[in-house]
């Protein structure tokens, strides 16, 4: 499983690693890698000048995994769970009576590398055998000096040509399909066989999921149920694929590999606010599916195809070159040097993971310890990104932000926007009529309950309007307002308030209030992010959109009340008639000059990208040790020496060399990005890949559980065109993919981990698909595709709420359109493994922890969608009807008679326990355990 720098997930499992027990458990690829990035370059540069084998400065030793090891033992590295405790960390931050190291305190990044190394469980690499031994508890062998490429290092499977091998013969009527040939032959090589098909509600529901994200609905189970034809899945295959809703769901899948966030993360967490296009690229780059070699081109050099106008790219190019551009960046970082080169940094290792699963950053700062890449090789990539702007100005401003617009339109814009932007703030300095309307609502909103009960002893009982306000302690103009809107017959939204009696009226106008409280602060929210992002417009090009309403439809009563002309509805003459004559003629001529400007604005909006562009080619060097202060040997910008084996490095003409990279990237003589790509695809479907680390195909990567297939798949992608849906296609229709997942004893016991894929796998949903799913079965999904809900630019105080990540539970709109900052993501998002953020993570954990469980014990949306979900339900006229259709909509299945006797027992109890509680509740109760049940949150 990935380790995850800094997720909850990481740092609960940290507590229980002892540090300095490095060498006591096998070291993971990821455990590794972050030594190899955090720490060894610190200890390098900074500690083994005294603290190594030979001179041993206190005892300590850092300059090999035996001395760290002895170091480990005196307890020097402290305890994970209290990093801040640390006797290292401690000294190197001048925090103990010993400071090292003694020429000065190190910066605040080179001591969070330490501390997150620390807090990680301060892994050490095992000590290095003699040649031909292999790594204790790697099973990987050393690998020659970077000087030389071996036959070794040739023949690694990874770096290979891609295999011609056809598919084995098929002996078992209906495995005819290429993938099921391979499946079938590798589990009879190993004594087993396969599991038997799926039923067809468990197989619609696991299709359905795999390629939107979200549930069948009962139709769609029902006419699939009900399609005897041969071809009945195909067609539901094909009916997923052509769904918008399958570029959400996968494109959500490529966010984690980009290491998508609508911020900058570090140190002060600036918003990216051009971000959302890039996401929403990519929902439409996988709806339309556009070829993968294209859209790996796109990504790495969008901005170069976008200017030769014969490429048919577009401003789309431009966009798509967030890939690079969305990474973490420290903009507070005063070392300008060492801010631009952390960004190289970052875009070489997305690039490496994203299209060829390897692990290329360890050698910033040194030769790879175990794959065929040396330092040279890093700083040939880093020579491309080097010559790539992704600040303005170098790395002294702000990152890129490009108008999607002709040249000298956005700057046009900008000059009339800000005349108009200044008369604005004019007319809200005489009367700001937001807050005047917002200040009168929430006065009114406080008094909406009594004043429903005051109107109704008027119009209903007939008592006297002067005597009525009085005792209630109301304004008698308001009042009568009240008296007039409750008396109107025609209101649809006061069917409740109709409908009530004198027993429950005080508890129906509460909620009223209530729902009118709700409302109003979703409207505020609404208002206070298109206002700020308003503010910014004229700088960023940030998008506004239209301001906010709210649905009559949706918010009925709210629109009714304040807005339509309600008891709290306030006209604009009469919020200008409460100015003294001199601020009324002054808003007046204000309000005349902003109408006149607003006509001559020359658009409404300049659409921006957070991107990257071309900048001068860098004479780029090696940084020996990775300090740039200590430059090297030059080097050219090229590929790494080992991958252009197979497709030799195209000759570099652009300014960068990034459309010469994209373009050798997909030369189809490139195995990686196909086996890449591929076992990505089958990780979506099967849960793991036929290589098990997505991100790492190198010496301590996964080895491919079946690498025929692996090759074959890769080798029809490309000569497929690169399609994807043609890809999850030929998956889906195979009989791998529509087993069961049932197993017996025997394959359990030579199957464990079902690397052979002997029965289909038990998933967890995912948590976008999780709270989305929810949504969905309640009724509440928004379904609205694209656009912002991030408002405005720049950054938030440490302590400001505004710094938080929206909260999922506050919102309906789908999981993968909720903005997200990288310092604070949900912590929803984070409870059920999401990840950071912040690095590329082609595989989330997967953790079962009890606060998963409270969440759906107790969270407001879990319950108010079962809530939803129970009253669509009792519009069925008997129990047993009940129990059929919800069990149809939370399970995608039919009850059995004992599951439905069990739950109208439930039922039963609960009414009679609960002295006569009504229905609604009961039925309400057992939805929501329905909801919360493995069988819900798994897909099998």
């Amino acid at each position: 499983m990935p380790l995850r720098i800094s997720s909850p997930t990481t740092r609960a499992v940290a507590l229980s690693l002892a540090i300095g027990a490095g060498a006591s458990w096998p070291q993971t690829a990821q455990q590794i890698e972050l030594f190899e990035k955090n720490a060894r370059p610190v200890f390098a540069s900074t500690c083994q000048t005294c603290h190594n084998t030979k001179l041993k400065s206190g005892g300590i030793d850092l300059s090999s995994p035996a001395g760290m090891q002895e170091a480990a033992s005196t307890g020097i590295f402290g305890k994970a769970a209290e990093p801040e405790k640390s006797p290292l960390l401690q000294a190197l931050g001048y925090e103990s009576q010993i400071k090292m190291p003694p020429q000065g305190k190190l910066a605040a990044e080179t001591l969070t590398l330490i501390r997150e190394w620390l807090a990680a469980g301060a892994p050490i690499p095992a000590a290095i055998p003699s040649a031909g031994d292999s790594l204790a508890g790697t099973g990987v062998r050393p690998v020659a000096l970077r000087g030389v490429i071996t036959d070794a290092d040739r023949n690694f499977w990874a770096f290979r040509p891609l295999s011609q091998n056809l598919p084995p013969a098929a002996d078992r009527k209906g495995w005819e399909n290429p993938i099921d040939r391979f499946i079938l032959a590798n589990l009879q090589k190993n004594g087993l066989k396969p599991a038997p098909p799926a039923g067809k509600a468990a197989l619609l529901r696991r299709a359905t999921f795999d390629l939107t994200g979200l549930p069948p609905t009962q139709k769609e189970l029902e006419d699939f149920l009900a399609d005897q034809s041969p071809k009945a899945f195909e067609k539901v295959v094909d009916r997923l694929l052509a769904s918008p809703r399958y570029g959400e769901q996968w494109g959500r899948h490529w966010l984690d590999v980009m290491r998508y966030a609508d911020s900058t993360g570090s140190d002060e967490d600036h918003r990216y606010p051009h971000a959302w296009r890039y996401r929403d690229y990519v929902v439409q780059a996988f709806n339309d599916d556009m070829p993968y070699n294209q859209f790996v081109r796109e990504q790495l050099a969008g901005d170069i195809l976008a200017a030769d106008a014969s490429s048919g790219v577009g401003y789309r190019g431009i966009v798509a070159t967030g890939f690079l551009a969305l990474g973490k960046k420290a903009l507070a970082q005063k070392d300008l040097p060492l801010k631009r080169y952390d960004v190289v940094d970052d875009q070489i290792e997305v690039t490496a993971k994203a299209f060829l699963g390897l692990t290329v950053n360890c050698a910033r700062c040194h030769d790879h310890k175990f794959d065929p890449i040396a330092t040279r090789d890093y700083y040939q990539l880093a020579a491309i990104f080097a010559s790539t702007l992704s600040y303005n100005g170098g790395a002294t401003g702000d990152p890129v932000q490009t108008p999607l617009a002709p040249a000298g339109e956005f700057e046009a814009f900008k000059q009339k926007w800000s005349a108009y932007n200044s008369v604005e703030k004019k007319i809200a300095a005489i009367l700001d009529f937001d807050k005047d309307a917002a200040k009168n609502r929430d006065a009114g909103e406080k008094q909406i309950a009594t004043s429903m009960l005051a109107a109704y002893r008027i119009y209903a009982h007939g008592e006297v309007l002067s005597a009525v306000a009085i005792d209630a302690k109301l304004d008698e103009k308001a009042l009568a307002r009240w008296v007039e809107y409750l008396k109107d017959p025609h209101r649809p939204e006061l069917a409740s308030w109709r409908a009530a009696t004198d027993a429950n009226r005080q508890a129906v106008a509460a909620q009223y209030q209530e729902d009118f409280r709700r409302s109003a602060y979703q409207y505020s929210q609404d208002l206070n992010w298109w206002k700020e992002a308003q503010n910014s417009f004229p700088n960023s090009g940030k998008v506004a959109g239209p301001r906010p309403v709210m649905s009559a439809a949706k918010d009925p009563f709210f629109v009714a009340v304040w807005q339509d002309d309600g008891p709290l509805h306030r006209t604009r003459e009469q919020q200008l008639a409460t100015l003294s004559p001199e601020k009324l003629k002054n808003a007046q001529t204000l309000l005349a000059q902003a109408a006149e400007l607003e006509k001559t604005l020359p658009m409404k909006e300049v659409p921006m990208a957070c991107a990257v562009k071309e900048g001068q080619t860098m004479d780029q060097k090696i940084f020996v040790r990775g300090d740039y202060h200590n430059p090297g040997e030059p080097v050219e910008r090229t590929v790494p020496a080992i991958l252009a084996i197979n497709a030799p490095a195209l000759p570099v003409k652009t300014a960068s060399g990034r459309l010469e990279l994209a373009d050798w990237l997909m030369d189809p003589r490139n195995p990686l990005p196909a086996r890449v790509m591929v076992n990505r695809i089958w990780q979506g479907h099967f849960g793991d890949g036929i290589v098990r680390t997505p991100d790492n195909f190198g010496r301590l990567g996964d080895r491919p559980s079946n690498p025929e297939l692996l090759d074959y798949l890769a080798k029809s992608f490309q000569e497929n065109g690169w399609s994807i849906k043609k890809l999850h296609r030929a998956i889906m229709l195979s009989k791998t993919y529509q087993m069961s997942a049932a197993f017996d004893e025997e394959t359990k016991h030579k199957d464990p981990e079902n690397r052979l894929m002997s029965h289909f796998p038990r998933q967890r949903l995912s948590i976008e698909e999780i709270r989305d799913s929810y949504l969905a079965l309640g009724g509440d999904l928004d379904l609205t595709m694209g656009g912002t809900l991030d408002p405005g630019v720049g950054t938030d105080g440490e302590t400001s709420a505004n710094r938080i990540s929206m909260n999922p539970e506050k919102t309906n709109r789908r999981s993968i359109y909720l903005p997200l900052r990288r310092s604070n993501l949900p912590t929803l998002y984070t409870l059920f493994d999401f990840g950071d953020a912040a690095t590329p993570d082609g595989k989330r954990s997967s953790t079962t922890v009890a606060t998963q469980a409270l969440f759906v014990m107790n969270s407001p949306l879990v319950m108010r969608e079962a809530r939803s979900l129970a009253l669509a339900v009792l519009k069925e006229s008997t129990g047993k009807k009940r129990m059929e259709e919800l069990y149809l909509r939370v399970l995608d299945r039919r009850p059995d008679a004992r599951e439905i006797d069990q739950g109208l027992t439930y039922v039963q109890n609960l009414r009679q326990k609960w002295n006569a509680i009504d229905e609604e509740k009961a039925w309400t109760s057992l939805t929501h355990a329905l909801m919360a049940s493995n069988e819900f949150m798994f897909v099998y």
